[in-house]
């Protein structure tokens, strides 16, 4: 951290539906950034871990969101920006990585005959889709998927970020809200058929991971009555009484069924592993240690390079700390006065000699001087013969 050198950190992308949004939460340190989900721009956090901070260091400008928020909306040409916001962020839970928030996905009415205002919806979708689908196309981002569906068939947040993983090879799933889908589901076949998402294996057998059911509690960090937390650590604690309380309700649903799986383990056995905030951190810390392996033969170098960089600088700090030692200063200062004292009587006694360096000419300078002689001594010449 204290050195200058370019380290390519992993990068994840978190795409996800609007209405979706206020339940998500970043997963990767379970905090919540309210006003960076509503904003019409990209949002990336550098996260960094900081054991030090116990309560979040998020370097954040309200003002400014709030105001680019308010000149897209009034802008007649476009309502989303490419460009990013950084947001640099330190806290105890943070892994080192870099998070990229964007704009969520605008479910737009389909009809023939539409408004004024549905048109303008549907503009505004399509430039959000746009803007999500040009970020995801980097090939070294992570994709979190974020789905809020209880059928496995469709799944609009999905179908846009295969436009640009059409594998989903760096694409994690995650369905949202799982405290409100389960009571939903009659049977526990039905809610073992909505965990297992065998459709989503036989849709995209090469995904990266998932799908993970998260439920994240609702309201914000802070201090007075219209948040719901007092700190950052009372909703690190809701966010595991909630995973607690998902795991509870679908280890009683499937309790009574009697599947077991390719290597003999229960339905709870293979299905509990996805639910919950924790599983999909560990899951993502995973991955970023694996992005850091693959990154080991471009940042070796780069350490190497720097290492020599140090050492030289250290060799000559030893050198210049050895030059004053009580010795070499005594040295030097002897060898001043003994030069200078020298300069001075030579001053005061003078010399007859003038230093050739100052007076001194060389034989083509003395001709330089003293010029040509050639027309003056043939006017001289005339004059004598003529007379």
């Amino acid at each position: 951290q204290h050195l200058t050198i370019s380290i390519h950190l992993p990068r994840t992308l978190k795409t996800l539906q609007r209405a979706s949004s206020s339940c998500c939460g970043p997963p990767a340190n379970s905090i919540k950034l309210e006003e960076a989900l509503n904003t019409r721009r990209p949002v990336v956090l550098p996260m960094q871990y900081n054991p030090r901070c116990s309560r979040s260091r998020c370097y954040l400008q309200k003002d400014y969101i709030k105001r680019e928020n308010q000149r897209l909306e009034k802008d007649p040409v476009r309502c989303f920006d490419s460009r990013e916001i950084n947001v640099r962020m330190e806290y105890k839970y943070c892994p080192n990585m870099i998070l990229i928030d964007t704009p969520g996905l605008i479910s737009a009415p389909r009809s023939k005959s539409s408004n004024q205002q549905q048109r303008a919806l549907a503009a505004a979708a399509r430039e959000a889709e746009r803007l999500v689908v040009t970020k995801m196309k980097c090939p070294d981002y992570l994709i979190l998927c974020v789905e809020d569906t209880s059928d496995w068939k469709h799944g609009s947040t999905r179908e846009v970020v295969q436009k640009a993983d059409p594998n989903l090879a760096r694409t994690i799933i995650v369905n949202t809200k799982l405290d409100t889908k389960v009571p939903q589901f009659g049977t526990p076949g039905d809610a073992l058929e909505f965990l297992r998402a065998d459709i989503i294996d036989r849709l995209s057998p090469h995904k990266l991971g998932g799908p993970f059911f998260t439920s994240v509690p609702a309201g914000r960090v802070g201090e007075g009555s219209e948040f719901s937390f007092a700190t950052d650590d009372d909703f690190v604690a809701a966010c595991g009484d909630y995973e607690d309380g998902d795991r509870a309700v679908v280890r009683q649903r499937l309790k009574n069924l009697n599947l077991k799986g390719d290597k003999g383990d229960s339905a709870n056995e293979v299905l509990l592993p996805r639910v919950g905030l924790s599983r999909l951190r560990a899951f993502l810390e995973q991955k970023v240690d694996d992005c850091y392996r693959r990154n080991v033969a471009k940042i070796l170098p780069l350490l190497q390079s720097e290492y020599g960089t140090a050492s030289r600088r250290l060799e000559a700090c030893e050198k210049e700390l050895e030059a004053l030692s009580v010795e070499r200063l005594k040295s030097g200062a002897d060898a001043f006065v003994d030069g200078f004292t020298s300069c001075l009587k030579e001053a005061i006694q003078g010399s007859i000699i003038a230093p050739p360096s100052l007076f001194g000419e060389t034989l083509d300078q003395e001709n330089v001087a003293a010029g040509s002689f050639h027309g003056k001594l043939s006017i001289r010449l005339g004059t004598i013969l003529s007379t």
